[in-house]
């Protein structure tokens, strides 16, 4: 049986990459490398799961994986580890994988650093770069140094925000084992997250649970959580591995519904809320709704309770951001989201002519599973070669099976 949590793609994919850069710090074979590489490319690309991959035997037929990346597919979709990282991981310092983060440093250079001035952060790598004491390491110049000052200031930039699907998967990962080791009730991922934003400051979690100290100890104790923040009775902050934030608060049944609006926002959002219910008397926050003068609750089980309490239907989170949702809620004129079902047809899509994965006999049943009217076959052509771009013959053979479908 496959371990119990939903497995993405691209978290192996994330493992696969990171098993590269440690067997190149180690000096292994560039060939090994590379096998993981594009192993962890071919993931990242692939349309199907892994684990579906590997329930019907399937793994070995994939580009890029061979018996020795098989038997570690398989070990972590059972046991949601691999071993042979987790011991390459205890050979390097905790901070040391993040040096490998940064532009402009490769592992080599990392590892030598590490090996000559005892570098295992960036902060020290900093340090040794604006001294200038990194240019006593044989090999490392000036000009070396002024990049990866450049790669460090890039590095804390981009390590502020986080693109939506990165910090889906880490939010579906640890969901996932929360609800997998018990005592959690309900779950909801809330903040800008839930309002699917672009980017990710960090992920919030609201749960509603008896044991609120065992939900936290499941939290703290996760292999992908690599320091604990700040912990409380109820609440707990951590940072993965991934460097998200993801802040845990566990919360009374009856205050759900009001934690889950208040903490999914968007902040302006909720400014304009909480000014609807100050007009009815009201004051609104993260443990209900209650009566000004009286005190007495009167809503905070669910968001369309709350939402109801100030004369407003349910909006949606993706709404949530005071670009006139509330006039338009009140009016009965919320527009009315774009779902899945809706979409007519895909204008890009490659497939195993170049770098996808499936035959265009594949690709046409995928589209006309998901009720597509038309779909573009956009493979590389004969300029990208990397890619497996097409030849003029091969661009000639694949239209007319296009015909021929």
């Amino acid at each position: 049986m496959y371990h119990g949590r939903r497995v993405q793609n691209f978290e192996l994919a994330r493992l696969f990459y990171e098993m590269a850069t440690l067997l190149e710090v180690r000096n292994e074979s560039v060939f090994r490398v590379r096998a993981y590489q594009r192993a962890a490319q071919m993931l990242e690309s692939l349309t199907e799961d892994i684990a579906a991959v590997a329930a019907r035997g399937g793994l070995q037929k994939l580009p890029g994986i061979g018996k020795d990346l098989a038997v570690r597919v398989e070990e972590f979709l059972h046991t949601g580890r691999i071993d042979q990282l987790e011991a390459m991981r205890r050979d390097v310092p905790p901070r040391f994988l993040t040096l490998l983060e940064i532009r402009g440093l490769g592992p080599r250079t990392a590892k030598l650093l590490w090996d000559r001035l005892g570098v295992d952060s960036v902060e020290r790598l900093e340090e040794l770069c604006r001294t200038k004491e990194i240019l006593n390491v044989a090999g490392i110049r000036e000009k070396t140094c002024e990049n990866i000052l450049k790669g460090i200031a890039i590095w804390r930039a981009g390590r502020t925000r986080t693109l939506l699907p990165a910090a889906r998967a880490v939010a579906e990962q640890v969901a996932s084992a929360l609800r997998a080791h018990g005592g959690v009730e309900r779950l909801e991922v809330a903040g800008s997250l839930r309002r699917m934003r672009e980017t990710v400051k960090d992920v919030d979690i609201l749960v509603t649970s008896t044991e609120p100290a065992r939900v936290i100890e499941t939290l703290t104790s996760l292999p992908s959580v690599t320091e604990v923040i700040a912990r409380g009775d109820t609440k707990v902050s951590v940072r993965h591995q991934d460097g998200l934030q993801v802040d845990l608060r566990v919360v009374e049944p009856s205050a759900f519904g009001a934690a889950l609006q208040y903490f999914t926002g968007s902040k302006d959002h909720n400014v304009r809320v909480r000014e609807l219910a100050k007009r009815r008397g009201l004051t609104i926050s993260e443990y209900g709704v209650f009566e000004e003068k009286s005190g007495r609750r009167v809503a905070g089980e669910t968001e369309d309770e709350v939402y109801a309490a100030v004369g407003l239907p349910w909006i949606p989170p993706e709404l949530r951001e005071n670009t006139g949702e509330i006039d338009a809620a009140r009016n009965g004129g919320l527009p009315e989201l774009i779902t899945a079902d809706r979409i007519r047809g895909d204008l890009h899509a490659h497939t195993d002519w170049s770098d996808g994965h499936l035959s265009l006999e594949k690709l046409v049943t995928a589209a006309e599973d998901r009720g597509y009217e038309y779909i573009a076959v956009s493979d590389h052509s004969r300029s990208d070669t990397i890619a497996g771009g097409l030849s003029i013959d091969e661009l000639r053979a694949q239209i007319q099976q296009i015909r021929q479908l």
